[in-house]
């Protein structure tokens, strides 16, 4: 497994870092802009980084272009943890988590055991957007409960459907617990 895929998985446990107190919600956030400014510092640095240093945590179609896929991942997961800030942090957690275990593990079983493609989108398979949606089922549960559920179907739902998956991801899953939520307030 690619070590790039060992950091998005392992971003299940940013939302566990930002509830204990140290080091809390708003160390967590100004960690996640230092880990920004240092992708941004490797891109620059890029030219002059020896490609298999690079390969081990870019694609090999992003080493001599602009990954937008790193940048579009690290900024859904700083924006829902700012989000947490002000609506329900079990549900932004658990978004998060829904991208991090959900989205990762639905590529690493899709890349290595994926057979059957989804006939809406060739790019995926079953296998991958199952294991996917097992993962962020487990990892979601925890921060959120059953109402993970949802989200994890709707995130790798959107996930299959989406080229943009960093992004597309775990604002499905927010989005529709949130509605989730909200439905079941009104009832």
């Amino acid at each position: 497994m690619q070590f790039r895929k060992v950091i998005h998985i392992s971003g299940v446990l940013i939302p566990a870092f930002a509830v204990v107190d140290f080091p809390g919600r708003n160390l967590t956030v100004g960690l996640l802009v230092f880990g920004l400014a240092v992708y941004l510092f490797l891109e620059a640095a890029k030219p002059k980084i020896n490609p298999s240093i690079l390969s081990l945590v870019y694609r090999d179609n992003e080493i001599k272009a602009f990954a937008v896929e790193p940048l579009s991942y690290i900024i859904s997961v700083l924006s829902l943890l700012s989000l947490s800030f002000f609506i329900d942090e079990k549900l932004c957690f658990a978004a998060i988590a829904v991208l991090a275990a959900g989205d990762g593990v639905a590529g690493v079983i899709g890349r290595r055991y994926g057979r059957h493609r989804l006939f809406f989108n060739k790019d995926k398979s079953w296998e991958g957007s199952t294991s996917g949606f097992i993962a962020a089922v487990l990892a979601g549960l925890f921060y959120a409960g059953p109402i993970a559920i949802v989200g994890a179907a709707f995130g790798m739902l959107a996930g299959a459907v989406n080229r943009h998956d960093n992004i597309a991801v775990p604002f499905a899953a927010l989005i529709s617990m949130a509605m989730v939520q909200w439905l079941a307030f009104m009832i």
